[in-house]
């Protein structure tokens, strides 16, 4: 009798684990308990990137996929259609509760990145707030981008002639300009400490793929293998960092002046001291990670592409250097040049498509059942979105050519297409955006103002095949920063 009901509920059970829910997106044949995992891993060795596999499947089951990894609902949309559904409608502007995401900020959906709800909205506005009373988004942020172009000019100009790895060059002025905002301070190029802190974000964002990996479809696995699945490596990644941020916040206590706050962690500081307590000493902390890690990897990434491209092809590179010296000529860049230097903005619009660091966005969950198309996407749903093939796919024609020309009308005007969506959309859409645009652009013409970029003659030409993880990021390679004309910037004689 006894025998009889085990197996009876063995095969409720069992049929659960490779059923799908009713009316769920098509997807590859489940697997007990491991879902679409096995086929993920198998396929990995096949396609290189996660990426490359939603893109597979998307072509043979469609552009709404459904995947069961692990215990948890995945599906991944794809094309400009679904994906702007779905960023743009409250029931999908949910984040992933999975293990992964919620480990960096102890447990909780806190911060900046991955909270939402009214702790989202309430997080969003002080924190913008915050940044705008120290002038995000003014003037005084151009001059942050200016100072640290500089101060890379200057450090390209100490290495001329020599072979320099780029792979990370932009990191800690990345950092510093949005740094000296929130903590009020700026660190050398070559600050330690700093670049220990880059180099584990980076570590960080190479362990999973943006969907979580195994940490969160079988997180129950960190007590078995914990090194194997990365957990060891996360966890003291993250202690590393929070130890960072615990004794600037530290600092900031000790010397705060609540009638004239400095900088943005005084004002999150002085926010705390009221009788509202909205904020605790966990969120400020993950908001404090959050913003370090804004663009580190993704603005960070995106620029080594842009030098990348621009390197391969002298072309492009002679012409960008000719609009430079049409608009600009030996003065220092400013922001408001970028309306007259419509290549430029080409090539940095060509560099957000075929780079796509961010292959998949940041995931969406259902906050609730949810028709999507021709399907039902239950609660808890996580969603990934396929940017990476959103701009590399049918829309565009040669989509693997690196050409700044398809932005480009005939009477040499600016295209803004609609398919081009590097930054997101709807309310979940990235507040840096106007940032990441303007430091792009600064970086580009002060570094093309001053150098002409080479390969080493004795390096191979670089690879544009990316380096998967939660961001992509380009294989290392190394480029001769040459001088071109004498003039000068700021105090700086070049």
């Amino acid at each position: 009798m006894w025998a009889l009901i085990i197996f009876i509920l063995f095969l409720i059970i069992f049929k659960e684990l490779i059923q799908k829910p009713p009316s769920y997106p098509p997807g590859p044949p489940l697997v007990p308990l491991l879902g679409n995992l096995l086929s993920v891993w198998l396929n990995l060795k096949k396609f290189k990137y996660h990426h490359s596999i939603w893109q597979n499947w998307s072509h043979k089951y469609g552009n709404i996929l459904g995947l069961r990894l692990g215990f948890v609902n995945v599906v991944v949309v794809s094309g400009k259609h679904f994906i702007k559904e779905v960023s743009t409608r409250d029931v999908f502007d949910g984040r992933p509760n999975g293990f992964f995401y919620l480990m960096r900020s102890f447990g909780k959906k806190i911060g900046l990145v991955f909270s939402d709800g009214s702790t989202w909205n309430k997080t969003r506005r002080l924190v913008l707030k915050s940044l705008k009373n120290f002038g995000y988004g003014s003037h005084t942020m151009e001059s942050n981008i200016s100072e640290e172009c500089r101060a890379l000019i200057e450090l390209r100009m100490s290495e001329t002639g020599k072979p320099v790895t780029v792979n990370h060059m932009f990191d800690v002025s990345v950092v510093n300009i949005l740094w000296k905002l929130v903590a009020g301070k700026r660190y050398d190029l070559k600050d330690e400490q700093l670049n220990i802190l880059c180099d584990l974000i980076t570590r960080s964002f190479k362990l999973a793929d943006m969907s979580g990996g195994i940490l969160n479809f079988m997180p129950f696995l960190r007590y078995f293998m914990p090194d194997i699945i990365g957990y060891t490596e996360l966890k003291s990644i993250h202690d590393s960092l929070y130890t960072f941020l615990k004794n600037t916040i530290s600092e900031h206590r000790a010397s705060i002046d609540l009638k004239n706050p400095k900088d943005v962690i005084d004002m999150l500081l002085i926010e705390m001291m009221a009788e509202k307590k909205d904020l605790t000493d966990e969120e400020l902390q993950v908001i404090c990670l959050d913003l370090l890690e804004a663009g580190v990897e993704t603005v960070s990434n995106t620029a080594v592409f842009m030098l990348l491209h621009v390197v391969r092809d002298q072309k492009i590179q002679k012409r960008l250097q000719q609009e430079i010296d049409m608009e600009i000529g030996s003065r220092q860049p400013s922001l408001t040049d970028r309306n007259r230097m419509v290549y430029t903005e080409a090539v940095l619009l060509e560099t957000l498509r075929i780079s796509s660091v961010a292959a998949v966005g940041i995931p969406h969950m259902a906050l609730d059942d949810a028709k999507l198309g021709n399907y039902l996407i239950p609660k808890g749903t996580f969603i990934l979105l396929a940017i990476y093939d959103l701009h590399n796919g049918r829309h565009w024609k040669d989509p693997q050519i690196f050409r700044p020309e398809r932005f480009l009308t005939k009477e040499g005007n600016l295209i803004q297409d609609e398919w081009l969506m590097p930054f997101g959309c709807g309310r979940r859409r990235c507040i840096g955006e106007g940032l990441a645009r303007s430091e792009l652009f600064m970086f580009l013409t002060f570094l093309l103002q001053t150098f002409n970029l080479k390969i080493p003659e004795e390096d191979p030409i670089p690879s544009t095949e990316p380096v998967d993880g939660l961001s992509l990021s380009a294989k290392n390679f190394r480029i001769i920063f040459e001088p071109r004309v004498k003039f000068y910037t700021g105090d700086i004689e070049i």
